[in-house]
């Protein structure tokens, strides 16, 4: 989770939470998604080609929509 010091998280930014260049951080961030996306209310997905093409991205939105309703994900494209 990205956490500001004395709060809880309220966001979370996967080109900002999850490291895009070291596996073994990036696997641990990737660990904490399924526990991040039970505690959401609801998601927003920003996307381009290129977002289906990561495994965790679609982990995101497949371990979101199982633990909520499909009403409560919104997709925007962008370009």
């Amino acid at each position: 989770f990205c956490r500001i010091p004395g709060s809880s998280p309220t966001v979370f930014l996967d080109k900002v939470c999850i490291h895009q260049a070291d596996r073994t951080l990036q696997r641990a961030g990737i660990r904490k998604l399924g526990a991040f996306m039970r505690v959401s209310d609801r998601m927003l997905v920003l996307y381009s080609s290129v977002y289906l093409k990561r495994l965790w991205t679609v982990y995101e939105v497949a371990s979101f929509i199982t633990l909520h309703n499909v009403d409560q994900l919104e997709l925007v494209p962008i370009v």
